[in-house]
């Protein structure tokens, strides 16, 4: 992909320009500055002629590669070669006097050992074979260095090396590898002038062997005297090695721009200004503040009113045993759509005390689908650490009623692994199965009765239309007829008529734009199933350049997958495809923007929201992903092959040239360490123990998630330090931490979680600590503790870094937290230390002036804790999660002042005044969630007041208290008061009081969910 090469190209540019980690020469300068007098046209080019000369944005697309290539290898060279083999080597490291060294050796070996030496019967074999060893090599050398000569372009020097140079092409490897031929010269020459001293006859006959092996001395001899008549000559062609000869081959990329850049002029001149305008109008529009937010993934059923009815009278009526309700139907037909349209419906919400939503997709496995499940189930899994997977998952579904829905199920054998798990108890619980193959929706029973979709017909697929493009408003007069014809020539399909919605959204409301988008439509009505395919890409199509690399990304991603926002958003901004902000906004913010753009498009669909109504998670369709992963193949931008099973040679093969591959954990080991490769990022998927031993082939890579697999501790663990483009690693590993994080310069992201095979989650000491020389660092996300090298005045500080966690609370200092002014997210873990009463003090937080989100985590099996944490907040803060702390009521009072407290988690605190909360006036004035998870409070004395703009209240677990007052429900703001786990029947009685005097107010707002035990 053109566009994305571009844009990365710019921003390493600009990081190759503006840093201080090596000098760059003049010349250096001035011939990389050049390099943006082109890019720029490049991308205004191909924001005004999208998709209309395909061969000239292949070529600009290698010709950025390229580009970038040569400037990372010269950053390498920059920061690997002078600092560590010049200082190693010095003066021998010039390669001409090594060169010149051995031709001596090779000519004073010629002499010592010539024929009469070779064909005497008192010369050992083994000695004569070892001659001819050395020869051959010599021979070998002379060959690469010709070889070299003739082979200047970056991607031959470094990808197209014959096999049998691999060795060589390292100049470190090269220099040892002359050095240890020199030491066996030596070695050989010692023993052959012994054996001359104990001879006295000297043959004259040459044998063939020893003729070519004189020959070969005699051509390293001449490989000095043809290249090295001199050392001041010599050394300038070693520098001219150290860099790769990258001003050679820079130049000849300028040539290779210079003729796109012509030939670009030549179509702009030749091309109206009307097509011109045309071709660009919104494409080159960055992104925009959303005026609205999207909605989440539960679109109205338009079209489908009565499966919905049909579906909530068999999930909530007859019969009380275990029944499974299949949802049958074509891609794209809106079978996920309906059970999530069920599974979200109030009735289902208050009806169930369990609801549990798993995706099952193609590539299942057992273990994946418990796992899953156990994951949902989590606030009630209070199983022992013997119990499996299984037994833990029958257990706390046995006497609850619970409704499962496994989503995109592709055979019947996934049904099999969750019967066996699912309790009958009599109660009404229930099944939701959907997917695409008949044979699968009746394979639970097949005397069941299945709810089979079908397409809609002409005037239901006009109201979703409607719907989806003018919401509660009429239609213009002048786009109906032209809407209808756009709507019926979608066949029936709710994803292709919401995707088309959404790109026409995008459009202008106007008779011409909508007709044009008609006809493509209309040209796109083949066979049914090419038919969506074409709709789906005609969306592409209109997306702008800079959207593209966004949505073609998602697909890196398993099928079926629910994407963290957080985590896409982070690889986003590491992979390095979006452009800088021309007002001044964060990676990070653009990245949301470019979200909730797509999110518009109907190209993505959101699954869960945060509390501040932002994206938490989203996902695509299958269609929709199957489209991804064709257009990345197509425009080479990236390669899937997560989802195959491929041999070693195949895989080979196809990685080939390749910068960016998600790939199944497992093909890790197929990565050759003794090939440079032009990947630049690695995904991986499915659960494998990996070793990293591939690293050193891969001296370009950015990107390394190796996250669903567990990492083996290896010596070649520590090699990730000489990863120096690294932005973003991830990996799950519970030894020593043995990267060297100080060389990872350009690293953005780091996530070291826990091992999944680590099933005991005993405690483990493993501490990360950070220095500060990663002036980069914007993410850090550790399993142990992390604590911070105690900074000096000369010491930078980590301005880029936004979020922490878990940070020990001894780094909690004033004198720390002064170099870390930017962060906005931090975890801080209070359960390690003496506890002596100034580590339980925490009031140096307020110099954090810009954190919003603030989590403090003490530890509930903790042997010694302080009296009382004392904690000063810092006036931004949006969010706090209190767990596992000795904290006082009054305490709660500072709290409740927080003018920006939107959020507030208190989980399993000690209150050293007593176990009753007692709020006063004008505290928490704009807070809208409340979560209590505390199992020891009693009491609860507060007025609706008190909280006046509360949203959302969530009582999990708090076993002794007694209720809450009838006030909380005249709060006109609050939609939500859930209730969950084990609680007194007191508290369920007072929440289900509250509900019924609201009904009787006619309050349709309140949703009172109560799935607790009394």
């Amino acid at each position: 992909m053109a566009y994305a090469a571009l844009v990365s190209l710019t921003n390493t540019i600009d990081r190759f320009l503006n840093s201080n980690l090596y000098s760059i020469s003049v010349e250096e300068k001035q011939q990389i500055t050049s390099l943006l007098d082109y890019v720029t046209p490049f991308q205004d080019f191909l924001d005004k002629f999208p998709d209309k000369f395909k061969s000239l944005e292949e070529r600009m697309r290698e010709v950025a590669n390229e580009a970038e290539d040569i400037l990372e290898y010269l950053v390498l060279e920059k920061v690997f070669l002078s600092a560590d083999e010049e200082s190693e080597f010095n003066d021998e490291l010039n390669r001409g006097t090594v060169i010149k060294d051995i031709s001596l050796k090779m000519e004073k070996m010629s002499n010592e050992c010539g024929r009469d030496f070779l064909d005497d019967a008192a010369t050992d074999n083994i000695l004569k074979g070892r001659i001819c060893d050395v020869v051959n090599e010599a021979e070998k050398i002379n060959s690469f260095l010709k070889w070299e000569r003739n082979h200047i372009r970056f991607r031959d020097k470094w990808r197209f090396l014959p096999a049998e140079f691999a060795m060589l092409k390292s100049k470190l490897k090269f220099i040892n590898h002359l050095k240890k031929m020199g030491r066996e010269i030596d070695s050989i020459m010692a023993e052959a002038i012994a054996v001359k001293n104990k001879t006295a006859t000297i043959k004259e006959e040459v044998q063939l062997g020893d003729s070519a092996a004189a020959a070969s001395s005699t051509k390293m001899i001449s490989l000095h005297d043809d290249d090295d008549d001199d050392a001041e000559e010599e050394e300038e062609k070693s520098e001219c090695y150290r860099s790769a000869k990258l001003e050679h081959q820079m130049e000849r990329v300028m040539e290779e721009i210079a003729l796109i850049a012509a030939q670009v002029k030549e179509i702009k001149d030749s091309s109206t200004g009307k097509d011109v305008e045309r071709g660009g109008a919104d494409t080159s529009a960055a992104p925009t503040s959303p005026s609205t937010d999207p909605p989440i993934h539960k679109d109205s059923m338009v079209g489908f009113e009565d499966y919905l009815l049909d579906v909530k009278d068999r999930l909530c009526g007859e019969p009380s045993r275990l029944q499974v309700i299949p949802i049958c139907g074509m891609g794209g037909i809106g079978k996920t759509t309906l059970a999530r349209n069920v599974y979200d419906d109030p009735l289902t919400v208050g009806h169930f005390v369990i609801r549990v939503w798993v995706t099952i997709s193609q590539d299942y496995t057992p273990q994946r689908i418990l796992s899953s499940l156990l994951e949902s189930l989590k606030e009630y899994n209070t199983g022992g650490l013997g119990q499996s997977d299984d037994e833990k998952v029958h257990k706390i579904l046995m006497g609850r009623r619970y409704l499962v829905v496994m989503d995109d199920m592709w055979s019947g054998e996934a049904w099999d692994v969750v019967r066996r798990v699912l309790p009958d108890d009599g109660n009404g619980s229930r099944v939701v199965l959907t997917t695409r193959l008949f044979e699968v929706a009746s394979y639970p029973d097949p005397s069941n009765r299945l709810h089979e979709m079908s397409l809609l017909n002409a005037d239901q697929s006009w109201n979703l239309f409607k719907n989806k493009m003018f919401a509660d408003e009429e239609c213009p007069s002048n786009l109906e007829d032209i809407g209808k014809e756009i709507a019926g020539s979608c066949k029936g399909l709710p994803l292709a008529i919401v995707v088309i919605a959404g790109l026409l959204s995008r459009e202008s409301k106007n008779p011409s734009s909508w007709q044009e988008i008609a006809e493509k439509v209309k040209s796109a009505e083949t066979t049914e199933h090419d038919q969506i395919n074409e709709i789906l890409s005609l969306s592409y199509a209109q997306l702008p350049q800079y959207l593209r690399p966004c949505f073609l990304y998602m697909a890196s991603f398993p099928e079926d997958d629910e994407i963290h926002v957080v985590k896409l958003m982070r690889l986003w901004v590491a992979e390095g495809f979006l452009a800088f902000s021309i007002n001044s906004k964060s990676f990070e913010e653009v990245a949301e923007e470019c979200l909730d753009e797509l999110v518009k498009r109907n190209l993505v669909l959101v699954t869960k929201r945060k509390s501040d109504n932002r994206i938490k998670s989203c996902s695509l369709h299958d269609l929709m992903r199957d489209l991804c992963i064709r257009k990345a193949h197509e425009s080479q931008f990236f390669l899937n092959l997560m989802d195959k099973n491929v041999e070693k040679e195949h895989f080979t093969e196809r990685i080939k040239n390749q910068r960016r591959v998600s790939i199944d954990s497992s093909h890790l080991r197929y990565l050759s360490s003794d090939d440079d490769s032009t990947i630049h990022s690695i995904r991986c998927s499915k659960y494998h123990i990996v070793e990293l031993d591939f690293v050193k082939s891969v001296r370009l890579l950015r990107v390394l998630d190796t996250v669903p697999a567990d990492v083996e501790s290896s010596p070649s663990l520590h090699q990730l330090s000489e990863l120096f483009h690294l932005r973003y690693l991830a990996l799950n590993y519970m030894g020593l931490i043995c990267v060297g994080l100080s060389m990872l310069k350009n690293l953005q992201t780091l996530i070291i979680d826990r091992e999944k095979r680590d099933k005991t989650f005993v405690a483990v000491v493993c501490n990360l600590v950070l220095g500060w020389d990663t002036p980069q660092l914007r993410h850090v996300h550790f399993h142990g503790t992390i604590y911070f090298e105690d900074p000096n005045e000369t010491d930078l500080s980590l301005e880029s870094l936004q979020t922490l966690s878990y940070v020990s609370h001894s780094s909690c200092t004033e004198r720390i937290l002064k170099k870390i002014p930017n962060l906005k997210k931090l975890k801080i873990d209070c359960s390690k230390g003496s506890h002596r009463e100034d580590e339980a003090c925490l009031n140096d937080l307020v110099h954090l002036h810009r954190l919003e989100n603030l989590k403090v985590y003490a530890g509930r099996w903790v042997q010694s804790r302080p009296e009382q944490y004392k904690i000063t907040y810092p006036s931004m803060l949006k969010k706090l999660s209190l767990i596992d702390l000795r904290l006082s009521w009054s305490h709660m009072i500072l709290v409740g002042s927080l003018p920006n407290l939107q959020v507030l988690k208190l989980k399993s605190c000690t209150w050293v005044d007593g176990d009753t909360w007692e709020t006063i006036e004008g505290a928490f004035p704009v807070l809208e969630v409340l979560l209590i998870e505390d199992r020891r409070l009693e009491n609860w004395i507060t007025e609706s007041s008190h909280f006046p703009i509360l949203k959302r209240l969530l009582l999990r677990s708090c076993r002794n208290l007694n209720g809450i007052t009838n006030d909380i429900g005249e709060i006109p703001t609050l939609e939500l008061i859930e209730v969950t786990g084990e609680v007194k029947k007191s508290l369920m009685e007072s929440v289900e009081l509250i509900r019924e005097e609201q009904e009787e107010l006619g309050n349709n707002i309140l949703q009172v969910v109560c799935s607790a035990k009394s």
